[in-house]
């Protein structure tokens, strides 16, 4: 009689420990934004209500599932404490798309239960998944001494609208004059041509001195050129097709001493060419000094001359 009495309630434990939790229920009412984007961030708002007949502790944690994850150190599991019979409490969840996600519905598990010894049961919500992002090329074309030209492909599936190409400021390389070059839209596969006139920044030799330091810039007396290539670092701004204004860099290798025989002939070709404007102006306008005396003295002086003979 005992050995039946004790395993019956060691029975009654069990079930215990295993019991399926009942009285509360949970939803999701609303995810921003709609539809998700593969690669970023999409925040899920859970309504957790409380159908029994007693005030319980509910606990509902995230599930992780492909392609859906949490960063690192946010909270998954979260326990709502004293939730009331009847009464309904809303929980928000901040979940990672994976980039590689695939387009279409996708599930999005949570789990919950009310009691310590209760089963976890699961809620899944159908989440849309879009690729809204798309991926760049960028190579170099060609260096000669009109510039530097880099071909910019569209690589991903999407149109990037508005495209917009920058050399923003980094330490290796500056540009003259122009800095940004709006190219317009890029559907995928495309690509188009930029150029920018891209020049080596100097570095400074090692000095004692705090109060002899020369800027860093072009043409410094006793700064030096990296010889090493280095990245060049390439700014495309664009609009994805959502609508959202994005931002990506790609690099490049170039060494910076190569762009300087290309700078210093386009001095050269600078200089050239404005001395032969210079010559060509001071020769044109003689030729207008005469022109201008010859008409007046065929005007006024010759005829008058004529009369007096």
């Amino acid at each position: 009689m005992i050995k039946k009495n004790i395993l019956l309630f060691a029975g009654i434990f069990l079930l215990s420990l295993t019991a399926v939790s009942a009285s509360v229920e949970i939803s999701a009412t609303s995810y921003y934004p709609t539809p998700a984007e593969a690669g970023d961030y999409l925040n899920v708002q859970l309504k957790v209500i409380n159908k029994g007949d007693s005030s319980t502790d509910a606990v509902v944690r995230f599930k992780e599932t492909y392609p859906f994850t949490m960063d690192p150190g946010d909270e998954a599991e979260v326990t709502i404490e004293g939730l009331e019979e009847g009464s309904m409490a809303t929980q928000k969840f901040k979940i990672r798309v994976d980039s590689g996600a695939k387009e279409g519905e996708n599930p999005l598990t949570f789990e919950y239960k009310d009691c310590p010894g209760c089963v976890w049961k699961e809620k899944s919500v159908p989440i849309t998944v879009i690729e809204a992002q798309t991926t760049f090329d960028v190579v170099l074309q060609e260096l000669n001494t009109e510039g530097v030209y880099l071909a910019i492909a569209n690589i991903g599936k999407n149109t990037a609208n508005a495209v917009t190409v920058r050399i923003p400021e980094q330490e290796y390389f500056a540009t003259d004059i122009i800095s940004a070059s709006i190219v317009g839209n890029l559907e995928s596969g495309d690509y188009t041509l930029v150029g920018f006139q891209i020049v080596p920044k100097t570095t400074q030799p090692a000095s004692t001195s705090t109060d002899e330091k020369e800027p860093v810039g072009r043409g410094n007396m006793g700064s030096s050129v990296s010889q090493e290539e280095q990245n060049l670092k390439v700014q495309i701004d664009y609009t994805d097709p959502l609508g959202e204004r994005r931002t990506v860099y790609e690099t490049i290798l170039i060494s910076p001493s190569s762009l300087m025989s290309t700078s210093a002939t386009i001095d050269a070709t600078v200089m050239k060419s404005a001395k032969s404007s210079f010559f060509s102006n001071v020769i044109w306008f003689w030729v207008v000094v005469v022109l201008v005396l010859g008409f007046i003295g065929k005007k006024y002086v010759y005829p008058k001359l004529k009369k007096k003979k």
